[in-house]
């Protein structure tokens, strides 16, 4: 008997965005639980975006400088970096699509309070 997991929504409290020389960015994010199946990035054209990693797993990324949001406005695709900072070593990386929307599929103002 299978049971079903709930949405484990977490707020990133410490990632680093990296321009590329493509004008495309890289998340470098703590590392996750579980594995990535066709993730996507949520953005709003404002300071925040949710990266979907899975359909049991979103990561808040928050407060974008305005240098990022700009980059996101315009890119087809972010890299995702997942470190493992205990171990100091890269667990993960992957490709990301930009789904540009103009409104979340969870309500954020809980994770913000």
């Amino acid at each position: 008997m299978s049971k079903e997991r709930s949405l484990v929504v977490e707020k990133e409290d410490a990632y680093v965005a990296l321009p590329t020389t493509e004008d495309e960015v890289v998340f470098a994010i703590s590392v996750k639980e579980n594995e990535p199946e066709d993730p996507q990035l949520m953005y709003d054209n404002d300071e925040h975006a949710l990266l979907i990693r899975n359909n049991i797993s979103v990561v808040i990324l928050d407060y974008l400088n305005t240098e990022i949001q700009s980059m996101l406005q315009n890119s087809k695709k972010v890299y995702i970096a997942e470190i493992d900072y205990k171990e100091k070593r890269l667990k993960r990386d992957y490709e990301v699509p930009i789904a540009l929307v103009e409104e979340y599929p969870i309500d954020l103002l809980p994770y913000f309070e």
